[in-house]
């Protein structure tokens, strides 16, 4: 059986999702097909600041030795719940002319890599400078993104990379709903009575 592919793309949770790994999540997807999905969660709990991290990791002796770059300095998130121990940098493709360890090419402008090879190469001061460093990914088996979809826990949405790249993340479950549907999540959310 053939399906609809929802990568590349966005998944946005329901506001009443009950998954405490997915609650207020975007989710970017990086694949899908019959096979099943793979993504990492944008906006997860924050695990620590991307320098700090990187230190602790011995990819870097110490903090001072970090390239001049935002990205060092901002949190680290929880991108899934699978292998939490594999760190993964999301980033802007355009401009980059060099190819990067391990890229996973997410639409046009978009990727994905967890190569350590690729965070050794940022560290000496490659490409790409502003990137996201997520923890974990999210993965589903054959039909489970599509039941769950079928089900309301996921809005399915185009990929926006002005979305996941310009304003605070802690926002952007808020933003997307608006950007993709016109309205908060909020409305979503029964408060009483309706009538027809």
């Amino acid at each position: 059986m053939s399906l609809r592919s929802l990568a590349p793309g966005l998944l946005l949770a329901a506001p009443r999702l009950g998954d405490p790994n997915f609650e207020k999540s975007v989710v970017i997807l990086g694949r899908h097909s019959d096979d099943g999905a793979l993504g990492w969660v944008v906006n997860g709990e924050e695990c620590g600041v991307v320098g700090e991290l990187l230190v602790e990791s011995k990819l870097v002796s110490d903090v001072s030795k970090l390239p001049r770059s935002p990205a060092f300095e901002r949190e680290a998130r929880r991108g899934g719940p699978v292998t939490p121990s594999s760190g993964w940098m999301l980033y802007r493709r355009r401009g980059i002319d060099v190819e990067i360890p391990g890229e996973i090419a997410i639409g046009t402008n978009v990727a994905v890599s967890g190569d350590v090879d690729a965070f050794r190469a940022v560290l000496a001061g490659a490409e790409p400078r502003d990137f996201h460093l997520l923890l974990g990914y999210a993965g589903w088996g054959p039909l489970q993104l599509e039941g769950e979809v079928s089900e309301g826990a996921w809005l399915p949405c185009d990929l926006d990379e002005e979305l996941l790249f310009g304003g605070e993340l802690s926002e952007l479950w808020d933003r997307a709903y608006r950007r993709s549907i016109g309205v908060a999540p909020g409305a979503f959310v029964r408060s009483g009575g309706g009538s027809a």
